[in-house]
């Protein structure tokens, strides 16, 4: 079997002009482009990688989580500088090992996340954290770091959050006191509405466990409306 030899990442978009903007602030450059009366589409490139913007009338149905690109780069001062001068929101997430140069948090116009990382560490003097010789940052308390059950418990909190509490009881059996954020569900089609914390202890004990979408029908309503 011939493997893949290359990908082109695609995202449906609001405004094509203000998001192939953005990503002109990343470094891309528009190739190629087309418009028709209810699309259009833009092919921008940037070394090896590949982004196509597209745009339809009436526009899709675009799931509530949003999508996430992760792009490295070679200066990340110089990226965040730029961003900063356009007025994008700019959030630091730290230095994780696969980003020892650091790594920030960007929304595109759409909503979609954008992480920047720099694999190399910078040998700036003027950065305390960075010099030779120091010691390393306490990440976990001095930066924001990003976190898909964040990001799914906004994506709720903006359909209006939920109406039931966190269904996860405390330990000991007593109700958690909480307000339930995100939904989860299993392989074997159990559900359940829980916090933040009881989310996350959920998603690292139990394999099968999910973050699932807001909307109560599943894949049995879908296939109960199929054609026999």
């Amino acid at each position: 079997m011939t493997p893949v030899q290359s990908m082109i990442a695609v995202t449906y978009v609001r405004d094509i002009d203000s998001a192939r903007a953005f990503y002109q602030l990343l470094g891309f450059r528009e190739q190629s482009a087309g418009r028709a009366e209810t699309s259009a589409w833009s092919a921008l490139y940037q070394g090896d990688l590949s982004v196509l913007l597209a745009y339809t009338r009436p526009p899709l149905e675009i799931a509530p989580l949003p999508l996430m690109f992760y792009f490295f780069c070679n200066d990340l001062d110089a990226i965040v500088a730029g961003l900063g001068t356009a007025g994008v929101e700019v959030t630091q997430t730290g230095h994780p090992p696969h980003a020892p140069g650091g790594e920030v948090k960007v929304l595109d116009p759409d909503g979609n996340t954008i992480l920047i990382g720099q694999q190399e560490r910078s040998a700036s003097p003027e950065d305390p954290e960075r010099a030779e010789g120091t010691a390393e940052p306490e990440e976990a308390e001095a930066t924001v770091r990003f976190s898909l059950l964040k990001e799914a418990a906004a994506a709720v909190s903006a359909q209006g959050g939920s109406t039931v509490g966190c269904q996860v009881p405390a330990s000991g059996g007593t109700p958690c006191p909480d307000k339930a954020e995100v939904k989860l569900a299993d392989s074997g089609g159990d559900v359940a509405w829980a916090c933040l914390a009881h989310a996350e202890e959920i998603l690292i004990t139990v394999p099968a466990a999910f973050i699932a979408s807001r909307g109560e029908p599943g894949l049995a309503n879908f296939l109960s409306r199929r054609p026999q």
